[in-house]
């Protein structure tokens, strides 16, 4: 199978993208699978808020209640993830959607089957007190990112619509990659102005060390969709059904959690629960769990079911990747996405 990779507008190559770290058909019987018929679902990352309802569908018994037995596996990075699954490695993937449209430019058979977090969320986070409320005031500051982030590949494209270009100077924005253990630290310790992340990630890691304040990149039109399931063509042909079964059960668990701020805990708790061998903070995956929500709706997804995504969304990321030079414009957008698995 082919792999994300080549030259692109945000240097990154095959080499990086495969390094990224921080980065049988089914048969039924009575309207249910098999018992012994398991998806495995591998994350983005490691456990971290937007993964809650996951957690909280293994801990409440909803999966087996739904006739699902998932293999729950945590990710070393959104283009990792992609990768495995379009190699069959994995049958699902949880992963930022922006992503998957390059990975589909490049020629890999991976589409989105349903999408929750449907607003762009990729902020560039600056001290709360100190630091820059607009993105004209970024100017001269030092912000750090690292190489396979979602916001690699734009960069250059926001910095051009607000104005700057990368370098040191007055008038330029000193962009820096360093790993992605160090990206926080960096920004937490002092050493940088800000950190390029997703505003629901980000806020809450920092509350504690220097607070910080998100300047959203889709206020300047860099937007896409976030989070949301992925598969390969044929594993969404081939096990559809159990797929739609997935699609229905998030979108239950993430309606739960956001029904009472009680339930919020809960999602936050089941991942320390289904993860007690890492060292997790509640609080942090409590305030990320909570920000998701922000991200659930678009202008065009207001009123539709979660999961459901707009095709103008869509076009308007389509624009976005060609752009950045990470797609062609003549792609058709109906290669990324299906809504056939959401319920309407």
């Amino acid at each position: 199978m082919p792999v994300i990779s080549g030259k692109n507008a945000s240097g990154l190559t095959r080499r990086t993208i495969l390094g990224g770290a921080i980065a049988a058909p089914f048969v039924l019987r009575s309207g249910r699978a098999l018992a012994d018929e398991a998806l495995s679902v591998r994350v983005d990352f490691a456990p971290w808020g937007v993964q809650s309802a996951l957690h909280l569908s293994m801990a409440k018994g909803w999966f087996k209640e739904d006739g699902l037995r998932i293999d729950l596996q945590d990710g070393t990075g959104t283009l990792n993830t992609i990768n495995l699954v379009a190699a069959g490695n994995v049958d699902v993937g949880l992963v930022q959607l922006g992503m998957l449209a390059i990975a589909r430019s490049q020629g890999l058979p991976v589409t989105s089957f349903a999408g929750f977090l449907r607003k762009g969320d990729l902020a560039t986070l600056v001290d709360a007190k100190t630091g820059p409320k607009t993105p004209k005031e970024l100017a001269g500051k030092k912000i750090v990112c690292f190489a396979n982030s979602p916001w690699a590949p734009f960069v250059d494209v926001y910095l051009k619509r607000i104005g700057f270009s990368r370098g040191e100077g007055p008038d330029k924005v000193n962009v820096v990659m360093v790993s992605p253990a160090a990206m926080v630290p960096t920004y937490a310790s002092g050493g940088a102005d800000g950190f390029m992340s997703l505003k629901e990630f980000g806020e809450p890691y920092v509350a504690k060390e220097r607070p910080a304040r998100s300047i959203l990149a889709a206020d300047v039109g860099i937007a896409f969709p976030s989070y949301g399931l992925i598969a390969t063509d044929e594993t969404l042909k081939k096990r559809k059904d159990l797929l739609a079964k997935l699609v229905a059960n998030q979108s239950r668990a993430w309606q739960y959690i956001f029904a009472d701020p009680a339930h919020i805990d809960e999602g936050a708790k089941a991942i320390m629960a289904n993860r007690p061998d890492k060292q997790l903070n509640f609080d942090i995956l409590r305030g990320q769990t909570a920000l998701c929500k922000e991200f659930f709706d678009t202008e065009n997804t207001k009123g539709k079911p979660l999961g459901w995504q707009s095709p103008d969304d869509w076009k308007k990321t389509l624009a976005m990747m060609v752009e950045a030079g990470q797609a062609k414009a003549d792609a058709n957008i109906n290669d990324f996405f299906t809504n056939d698995l959401v319920k309407s």
